[in-house]
């Protein structure tokens, strides 16, 4: 693969519309979708996010293809099939991709059967997570690619950062009240004592509609005093950056061992994400993530970031130089190309 080869990303059967990013990623702005998560591989290779097969074959553009797997994994084999007798060199990726996720995705030992076969025509798998994918036994030896998703703290475009005076209260970084490992209802109730203590607000996206409406409302936390505000509707990705834009810190305590989104939305919003074990804030943010910041001192460095501007600009500094040096574009694109091109030259990493 020559070092400025573009890569295709492919989601068969997805819904997402293809996007060709030769020209770069685009504006921020309404119907365009972020180069984030696995569209942000595409964009920072100046690559393509495809949903079919013909996609990638059309005009012989692409000589590598990333292939996300899903839990229907059929159409999925029958896509790295067509892919490989056209010549192209398939790695792959759970779309879905911490461990919880893709253990979900295989409780079927039909479906295990199947994810080797995918392997087995795979030149590599690709995980964006700190935590290696399972593996069959039979697939030992098959190349493991840590590359985590990178975001466009490298393009001026994608700054949504606000002035410091006019940042203020906290933003809750996860969403979902019933998912378990997400620890969403433990960092609210902490985040709202923080707030308290403070003087401040905390700010919750509710995705549970109705159901999570009841849940805050039983739960009496802060809607009446006006320390909890919700969002109750689904917001395009810029409107949704500027509200984090406005908020001092980004907090969660998220265990999910997942790529990262909030924390990179955190980046580009030139903000501080506190809490969480995403790959991303393991990275960027080391000393404000689990574990090696401990839970019992989340909520002391959650009052320090809120109150102390010293503590607070010192933190956004050193994550913007660590995703420079690390989650950027021009970084993290170059890594995927260098790391496909050993790989097609058949070179140790």
């Amino acid at each position: 693969m020559p070092l400025n080869e573009p890569l295709a990303v492919l989601n068969p059967g997805g819904r997402d519309p293809m996007i060709d990013y030769a020209p770069g990623p685009g504006m921020p702005g309404p119907g365009v979708h972020p180069p984030v998560n696995f569209h942000a591989y595409a964009a920072a290779t100046q690559g393509a996010f495809c949903d079919a097969v013909e996609q990638v074959l059309a005009g012989r553009r692409f000589g590598h293809c990333l292939v996300l797997l899903r839990r229907r994994l059929q159409p999925c084999r029958e896509a790295v099939r067509r892919l490989r007798a056209a010549g192209i060199t398939v790695w792959v990726a759970w779309k879905e991709c911490s461990s919880f996720q893709i253990a979900e995705q295989l409780e079927d030992p039909k479906l295990w059967e199947i994810y080797a076969d995918i392997l087995a025509m795979s030149q590599g798998i690709v995980t964006p997570t700190m935590a290696p994918p399972p593996l069959p036994v039979t697939s030992v030896e098959l190349r493991i690619l840590d590359i985590p998703t990178p975001y466009p703290v490298d393009l001026a475009a994608w700054d949504f950062s606000s002035h410091l005076a006019e940042r203020r209260g906290i933003f809750l970084g996860t969403r979902e009240l019933f998912t378990a490992s997400r620890n969403h209802l433990a960092a609210l109730t902490m985040a709202l004592r923080v707030a308290r203590r403070t003087g401040t607000h905390v700010t919750v996206i509710n995705s549970e509609k109705g159901r999570g409406r009841r849940m805050l409302e039983v739960l009496g936390l802060g809607t009446e005093s006006g320390q909890l505000r919700i969002i109750e509707c689904r917001l395009p990705y810029h409107e949704y950056l500027r509200q984090i834009s406005w908020h001092r810190v980004v907090f969660q305590l998220d265990r999910s061992g997942v790529p990262g989104q909030v924390a990179g939305d955190a980046l580009l919003c030139r903000t501080v994400c506190l809490g969480g074990n995403s790959a991303v804030e393991r990275i960027a943010f080391p000393n404000e993530s689990y574990p090696a910041l401990a839970e019992g001192d989340a909520e002391i460095h959650l009052e320090a970031l809120l109150t102390d501007d010293a503590v607070y600009r010192a933190a956004i500094e050193a994550s913007q130089q660590r995703a420079l040096r690390l989650l950027s574009f021009a970084v993290v694109g170059q890594q995927i190309r260098e790391a496909m091109a050993k790989r097609a030259a058949g070179t140790p990493e």
